[in-house]
């Protein structure tokens, strides 16, 4: 990875604006929620905890921001630049309003001219992240965390400078290739020049190569709007493989020569189309593969220092990804940057996301979106990185899930087709040279309202294998829809499974969380799409775990469907993408399994990340030969109890990997502790790095009953062990266990489990009714009286009592009459 990192102090040590800009970064801040003054730093939000707790929801309101700013002098022309502020911002001057913005992805600039004095002057900034039915993101399977999370400047230009246009400078470069690949810079720009305060106004355009050897230049008077064309020979292409890129360098002079601005952008000349025999890029074919990426951190909400955020990049393309999908909105201008130097092609968006209203909102609401469109293209357009330009993402989500009567469902498409070809149009004409894009999730509603037709490129959201069908579904749908629709482009833009590095299963089923199923699910959409040509690209669902309020799952409000963790450490199936997209670097290495295994069976599989030939050894045995395919390779082996060495080796006989294996019976006599999770084919690890092991997996317990399972993947309140209550049997007469003679810690864990709350990106998932299973139990323990209070919904207990062990170990009701209902039970052996 450290052979990326030089491009990242370029990026940071660069001027690339000749005002003078200065970071604001301490600030004062209070809340409507909490008016206590609190010394903050920007980046922040006022979201990064409660958006994660057990209390439902996380706030939503108006947040105040105060500093104060030294003007030197007022002659000048002096603005704030704001890089992100979610969502409505509004900003004060002295004590005098100075402007707004509408939106919370896009950055902006509040000219401050007319309201500063010379000295000490105060900002006072008014965000709110409440809900507004006129600002998209209406709603979304990720939170929107308010605060000023991205940097804000205070920017002073000369009274004539290049003009501010929708947060950026008003210059649009086209680096352009001709049918004999020659390269023509096409430059459009605009002068803010107030009651024509310079006369005969001229601009120097100087283009350099990597090493900042002076190319081409083009000097000429201009008015009000100027264009400028230069020609370049045989310059080098821009590409993932070789992201080449020129330096473009524009001043702004008076009669007297002097420089009054500067303008400095990277540049790449690239050619690109997108057709139904695949992606092509400078003459040549190209997969696009990649992944897509939301910008939140664990413990940061969205507030993410921009050097965490380059990290990210730096990991996508070390994986060996090509292609980049900023989901579902614009990122910090240098997550841009940092793409044009490491050679990531982008899809960027903006947050239309789920619906649109249909009430007297529309209006106010289109037009934002419209204004948010402008600003997305403006500020990112000059990026050689970015070739697919999108504007909306499972726009019929919201209503399908709903399923309204037909007058209010005719009503939304008629909004959401209006909304699709304005932005549609918009697009095409303040990006041209770049691809119209739009992502749907797999309904055929798209397809009958001919909404579908509108983008250049369509992406498809698919999960089949995971919210409905089976894998191998994927290719089926795909083929029915090249066969309806043969010249359509298509992406998948979105596709993967949630994974808990905790959770583990060497027979892994769908929805079961763990890293096993996660490394079924990739390579069999990789196998499925790598040999159909009309499928552009493809973009897993997601690059890591990211903020999801209103998910449950195994680490609530959280979605885990990551490549890495929220933490951004890697998860197994990570090494598989970097193992077959970049088979040059030779990779071989065991999936990080739990520690120990623990089981009846000596029987384990073993699963090994390789793209190229090895043989392993267990216990310095017989050399096992392997071949890989598709960077994976699945063997099962017998092992001893105790501890077992693996080492893998390549086929030079090269240590490659190795691990140590615990094999332990779950045997009481053997070990001091026994976990058993029910109602699961999971094993768990706990905080405590305590193994839970499911019922399957022993023999020592016996469930007697009618025994039914029940589960569910919502939060479970005051615990970070959540899977280990988020499954339970009922209908349970007894347990029992035979136990060497001694005294014992029992731990019986209870939780009271209801139906799931069904949420909208669920839509294709058939919940069962899981009725609430636990109420007051009065339950016995080799005769000893527990009694278990009734919870809440979601809520979990766990009763610890100490007994003494003759032979056996029962576990009963008090009344016969009465079933328990348990998730879990601990056995500590005291002595």
């Amino acid at each position: 990875m450290n052979k990326f990192l030089s491009f990242i102090v370029t990026l940071f040590s660069m001027t690339f604006l000749f005002s003078q800009e200065v970071e604001i970064k301490k600030w004062n801040f209070s809340s409507e929620k909490n008016p206590k003054i609190q010394a903050i730093k920007i980046p922040h939000t006022w979201n990064a905890i409660d958006a994660f707790d057990d209390e439902p929801g996380y706030w939503r309101g108006k947040g105040t921001y105060t500093t104060t700013v030294n003007i030197t002098t007022i002659k000048k022309v002096h603005y704030i630049h704001f890089n992100g502020v979610n969502q409505q911002t509004k900003v004060w001057i002295n004590g005098s309003y100075a402007g707004q913005h509408k939106g919370g992805y896009t950055a902006f600039d509040i000219d401050i001219s007319s309201y500063v004095k010379q000295g000490t002057n105060k900002i006072t900034v008014e965000v709110d992240n409440t809900n507004n039915e006129t600002i998209p993101p209406l709603e979304a399977d990720f939170t929107f965390y308010g605060g000023i999370y991205r940097s804000v400047y205070l920017c002073e230009e000369e009274t004539t400078h290049f003009k501010k246009s929708n947060g950026a400078d008003a210059i649009k470069i086209d680096a352009l290739l001709d049918n004999d690949w020659q390269g023509e810079l096409q430059l459009k720009g605009a002068i803010s020049n107030k009651n024509k305060q310079l006369l005969n106004p001229k601009v120097r355009l100087n283009i350099k190569d990597a090493t900042n050897k002076l190319i081409a230049t083009i000097e000429k008077n201009v008015g009000a709007e100027f264009n400028l064309n230069v020609k370049l020979k045989n310059p080098l292409l821009w590409s993932p493989q070789t992201p080449n890129l020129y330096n473009v360098e524009l001043n702004l002079l008076d009669v007297n020569g002097k420089i009054l601005d500067i303008y400095h952008q990277k540049i790449g000349f690239r050619k690109f189309e997108a057709t139904t025999s695949g992606f092509n890029l400078n003459g040549k074919p190209i997969k696009l593969i990649g992944v897509n990426r939301h910008q939140d951190f664990e413990g940061m909400g969205n507030a993410v220092p921009i050097q965490k955020q380059i990290q990210d990049l730096v990991m996508i393309k070390n994986m060996g990804s090509n292609f980049l999908r900023l989901a579902h909105y614009p990122q910090d201008k240098a997550v841009y940057k940092a793409a044009d130097s490491l050679g990531l092609i982008l899809w960027s968006e903006i947050p239309v996301v789920n619906n649109v209203p249909i009430n007297a909102n529309y209006s106010e609401y289109k037009e934002n979106c419209i204004q948010m469109q402008k600003e997305h293209i403006d500020q990112n357009y000059n990026h050689p990185s970015l070739i697919f330009v999108g504007y909306m993402n499972e726009i019929f989500l919201r209503m399908y899930f709903d399923r309204p009567e037909d007058e209010i469902k005719q009503k939304i498409i008629k909004n959401t087709v209006d909304l699709a070809q304005t932005l549609e149009d918009l697009t095409r004409k303040e990006a041209p040279n770049h691809i119209t894009v739009m992502a749907i999730h797999g309904n055929q509603i798209y397809n009958e309202a001919k909404i579908a037709n509108l983008p250049m490129v369509l992406g498809w959201n698919l999960y089949q294998g995971w919210y409905s069908g089976q894998i191998q579904d994927l290719g089926v749908f795909l083929d029915e829809e090249n066969k309806k629709y043969p010249n359509r482009p298509l992406i998948i833009s979105e596709y993967g499974v949630d994974a808990d590095k905790r959770l583990h299963n060497s027979d892994p089923k769908k929805m079961d969380f763990s890293e096993e199923y996660q490394f079924k699910y990739h390579p069999g959409y990789y196998q499925q799409l790598k040999d159909r040509p009309y499928v552009i690209g493809m973009t897993a669902w997601n690059f890591a775990d990211f903020g999801s309020e209103l998910r449950g799952n195994p680490i609530p409000h959280v979605n885990q469907k990551g490549l890495v963790n929220f933490d951004r450490s890697p998860k197994n199936i990570y090494y598989w993408y970097k193992a077959i997209l970049k088979p040059e670097e030779k990779l071989s290495q065991f999936f990080k399994d739990l520690p120990s295994h623990i089981s009846d069976s000596p029987k384990k599989k073993i699963i090994i990340i390789s793209n190229q030939k090895v043989f392993f050894k267990v216990n310095d045995s017989e050399k096992i030969e392997l071949q890989e395919n598709t960077g994976l390779i699945e063997t099962w082996i017998n092992l001893k109890e105790g501890s077992n060495n693996l080492s893998l080796y390549d086929e030079f006989g090269k240590l490659q990997d190795s691990t140590n294996l615990i094999y332990q019976k779950p045997d009481l006599s053997k070990s001091n502790t026994l976990a058993i999770n029910f109602g699961t084919e999971n094993y768990f690890i706990d905080d405590k790095n305590q193994i839970w092991i499911p019922y399957n997996q022993q023999s020592l317990l016996k469930v007697l009953g009618t025994v039914q399972n029940v589960n569910s993947s919502s939060n479970i309140k005051n615990t970070t062990n959540d899977p280990i209550y988020q499954s339970s049997i009922s209908n349970v007469e007894k347990i029992t266990a035979e136990l060497p003679k001694g005294d014992y810690e029992i731990t019986l864990l209870f939780s009271l489990l209801k139906k799931d709350k069904s949420l909208v990106y669920e839509l294709n998932s058939k919940k069962k009714d899981t009725n609430m299973v636990l109420s007051n139990q009065n339950i016995k323990i080799n005769g000893k009286p527990i009694k278990i209070e009734k919870l809440n919904p979601f809520d979990k207990t766990d009763c610890t009592i100490t007994i003494k062990v003759e032979k056996d170990l029962n576990i009963e009701t008090v009344n016969e009459t009465e079933k328990i209902t348990i998730s879990g039970i601990k056995i500590k052996r005291l002595f």
